[in-house]
């Protein structure tokens, strides 16, 4: 089989300290299980504080635009030069990461090389209401530019078919490593949350005001570990509302110390007010860890006997489903029920699926590329004999 030159258009990267989100994850795992394969891939991320060039597990990173200590600023500068740099890239596929606040990059624009894009942020409607811009009406004029799509979930898939209804689609979900399969569940001692330090997103003024409301009666302390650009409104919302006792404000974890976090956590908990597909909740249910979420779409792809789901942004309700999920037997079998479903996700699956959808895109496009030269030689052909017709007709 042919070997592919991919190309990740990912603002995010997993060495920046200013967001290292789940999508620079997911590029990672896939990539470099698309390099192990034999293709070449390379990913195209926005600078940060401290970014450096390099090769990862055989994945080449590369940096543009500005790498200041303001998050919005990079996004920002992202948006507007990546155009110039997608122009000249050389490549059979590029695979294009959503981003906030447009969604859209406009990458078809900007290049003759096949885009399939990735909705990591598809969520213009929400960055329109909260900065009073048009940017909805930005994502939907780009969506109709593109021609292959690759959705975490049914509900992202009817989301850019309304939008663009001849787009070719396949659902591809995130992965989950096995290591989280053998971590074994100790006594536990907190209610865990790990993600980006984004409260608009992840909802953890809601989280907040929800375990504020049984902090004392729960008998376990809730630990929220991350990153991101909330950090300080967080530990100011845990003074303010007088949890200081009951919430730790824990920063980032990873490896052994998130390990160890899963492993001793009661249940875990999803206040998202939006999702593209969340991995930290896969990893959650690898480890055995039962989830207390609101319902959201996004989530849609969790079964209810692994989660309880609590109506949208209902504090009252979230606050009393994490008193429910203390229960001794029934997130026991919460905690099995998660494992099992968890068993239906794997990276190594995920990159098989991108690769086969790679093949049919770079398919296409040479054929269509075929077909095009075909055309062009017959008309070419046609043109001569016309022309030699003519001079003919004239020397009668």
């Amino acid at each position: 089989m042919k070997k592919l030159q991919i190309v990740f258009l990912d603002f995010d990267d997993i060495r920046n300290p200013l967001l290292g989100a789940g999508q620079a994850k997911s590029t990672y795992e896939v990539g470099k299980r698309l390099v192990k394969k034999g293709h070449s891939v390379t990913v195209l991320s926005g600078k940060y504080p401290g970014y450096k060039d390099r090769i990862e597990a055989g994945i080449e990173y590369k940096h543009i635009s500005v790498g200041s200590n303001n998050i919005k600023f990079n996004n920002a500068m992202y948006i507007l030069t990546v155009p110039f740099y997608i122009s000249q890239l050389k490549a059979d596929i590029i695979l294009e990461c959503f981003t906030a606040p447009i969604s859209t990059l406009f990458s078809p624009l900007w290049t003759k090389i096949p885009v399939v894009a990735r909705p990591t942020s598809f969520e213009a409607d929400r960055f329109s209401k909260l900065y009073h811009l048009p940017f909805t009406i930005i994502e939907k004029l780009g969506c109709r530019l593109y021609k292959y799509f690759l959705p975490f979930s049914f509900f992202l898939e009817e989301k850019m078919r309304k939008l663009n209804p001849d787009i070719t689609c396949a659902i591809v979900p995130e992965g989950i490593e096995d290591a989280y399969f053998q971590l074994k569940r100790k006594t536990a001692k907190h209610i865990l949350f790990i993600g980006r330090y984004d409260i608009g997103q992840k909802g953890l003024d809601l989280l907040l005001e929800a375990f504020a409301k049984v902090a004392k009666k729960i008998g376990y302390p809730l630990v929220i570990a991350g990153r991101g650009p909330d950090e300080n409104k967080i530990k100011q919302t845990v003074i303010k509302m007088k949890l200081e006792k009951y919430v730790k404000v824990a920063g980032p974890k990873f490896g052994k110390q998130k390990e160890e976090l899963l492993s001793r956590a009661l249940f875990a908990v999803i206040p998202s007010r939006h999702e593209g597909f969340s991995i930290f909740a896969l990893e959650a249910l690898a480890a055995g860890v039962p989830l207390v979420a609101f319902d959201i779409p996004g989530l849609a792809w969790i079964s209810d006997e692994a989660v309880m789901r609590a109506s949208k942004f209902d504090i009252n309700e979230f606050a009393n489903l994490m008193i429910k999920a203390t229960n001794a037997e029934l997130n026991s079998q919460m905690s099995h029920e998660a494992r099992n479903l968890a068993k239906n996700y794997s990276w190594y699956d995920v990159a098989e699926k991108f690769e086969k959808f790679f093949y049919h895109v770079d398919y296409i496009n040479n054929s269509n590329m075929n077909r095009a030269e075909n055309y062009n030689n017959y008309f070419n052909f046609i043109g001569r004999k016309a022309l030699k017709l003519f001079l003919s007709l004239i020397n009668i």
